[in-house]
């Protein structure tokens, strides 16, 4: 299993494990699909990253990373 991180809209972050990169869209897509928020994935607003959990890593939204850490 591998670790991803799917970011949508520049906004929100989901970490999931999943096999490959587009199980993990799969997989949050049906998510919010179960949640009642079927557009969710809908656009080019998604971001799939694969993170490596052996590393040390402070896990922080894409919209956060391009952020100073003391604004």
């Amino acid at each position: 299993m591998n670790l991803y991180e799917v970011t949508l809209h520049g906004t929100e972050s989901v970490y999931v494990l999943a096999p490959g990169k587009y199980r993990a869209i799969e997989l949050v897509d049906d998510y919010f699909a179960d949640a009642g928020e079927s557009k969710m994935l809908e656009g080019e607003n998604l971001v799939v990253r694969q993170l490596d959990p052996s590393e040390e890593q402070i896990l922080r939204p894409e919209k956060c990373r391009a952020c100073p850490l003391l604004e």
